[in-house]
């Protein structure tokens, strides 16, 4: 090896053993066991100094809203915190592996959004006592139902929200937010804000033709009655106006399988079937449309947001809430009812923007409010 060579090489060894010996004083141990023997766990938090989230709610069946508040965490959280759904299964008991587990893995949890204060049952997903363990932030939830109620699950969500790890409550909607405080005294730590697909970033709407496009949206579920006729007649009562019938399966997954049978059932020659495993795809569809006719609550949420007005076909505080929230409460009419005709418009009149801009604004306060209280905590 020629001489030069060789004493560079010397150097070069030289310095890295005097730097090595530089950083084992620093880490208070010159043999560095310390470093070498550090647990794994605690090798994973020094690599990555980003706050890792354990997401709680309906994840995994490919539910349209509940998919889409994963793409809306990610969007307002995960530039700051690391995101994991906590359950791994769609079947009881949710978790393949204890949970105490991934309470372990994670720094706190977010529970929600969506429907998941059920006054009459608590679900073994949702409101589960280990997650207490770390810091809790529920945040985007709804009541489905305030006229039925049993007496221990007001007692189990009053104990569960009111323990000093839960952090934050955070209701969808005004009358949400009004249960809330009516009963489980949460004091301060309530607050609401629009549902939190109105903060999403939406991809421009698939282009349309000359003509007015319906979307029709159907479910497959145990509650749904199997009597088509009123939403048949509001079809036709459609293609006398104009427009051309769009089926969209708003559903991804398992779901989704279930609610493609369904609309197949409704399609007649002529009419559109949209299909995708894609969120941004079905999204774009509802950007097309002219008017929406929806079962789907956030079928008409995501249509709103693109100025599309909405028949939600199904009677329920969070559809009658959101309507009266953007001043359309007489959009509201069952797919039973012999009056849905009559909802659909010659002249669809689009959401104004300045609804749709206050939403989007409110609803990304309310991501603010929550990422700030997870860095306060976490």
């Amino acid at each position: 090896m020629p001489k030069k060579l060789k004493k560079n090489l010397k150097k070069s060894w030289n310095s890295m053993e005097f730097h090595l010996r530089n950083l084992k004083r620093r880490l208070g141990n010159s043999s560095g066991e310390a470093v070498l023997s550090m647990p794994k766990k605690a090798l994973v938090k020094r690599a990555n100094a980003r706050p890792k989230l354990g997401l709680v709610g309906y994840f995994g069946w490919g539910n349209f809203g509940d998919e889409l508040f994963l793409e809306a965490h990610h969007q307002y959280l995960g530039q700051d915190f690391d995101l994991t759904v906590a359950n791994d299964l769609t079947v009881a008991p949710y978790f393949s592996r204890p949970v105490q587990e991934l309470v372990d893995e994670v720094d706190g949890f977010v529970i929600g959004g969506g429907d998941l204060v059920n006054p009459v049952a608590v679900s073994s997903l949702y409101w589960r006592e280990e997650y207490l363990q770390k810091p809790t932030f529920v945040y985007g939830i709804g009541v489905p139902s305030t006229k039925r109620r049993k007496k221990e699950a007001i007692i189990a969500y009053r104990k569960f929200m009111n323990h000093p790890n839960c952090k934050l409550v955070v209701a969808r909607d005004r009358e949400s937010y009004e249960w809330l405080r009516d009963n489980l005294q949460l004091g301060d730590k309530l607050h609401w804000y629009p549902d939190p697909v109105c903060a999403l970033s939406r991809p421009a709407p698939k282009p349309q033709g000359d003509g007015k496009t319906l979307g029709v949206v159907m479910r497959e579920h145990r509650s749904l009655n199997e009597n088509m006729e009123h939403l048949k007649k509001m079809i036709a009562e459609a293609r006398n106006n104009g427009y051309q019938i769009k089926h969209l399966v708003l559903a991804t997954k398992e779901l989704g399988s279930l609610d493609l049978a369904r609309a197949q059932t409704l399609v007649e020659e002529g009419d559109e079937l949209i299909h995708s495993e894609s969120l941004h795809d079905l999204m774009s569809e509802i950007g097309a449309c002219s008017m929406l006719a929806t079962i789907k609550f956030h079928g008409m949420v995501v249509a709103t947001m693109y100025g599309i007005p909405s028949i939600a076909m199904s009677v329920t505080p969070k559809n009658r809430n959101f309507l009266k929230m953007i001043e359309r409460s007489e959009m509201l009419a069952s797919y039973l009812s012999p009056e849905l005709y009559k909802r659909v418009s010659f002249y669809p009149a689009r959401i104004p923007n300045a609804v749709r801009y206050q939403l989007q604004r409110d609803a990304k306060k309310g991501y603010a409010l929550l990422s700030k209280s997870i860095k306060s905590e976490l």
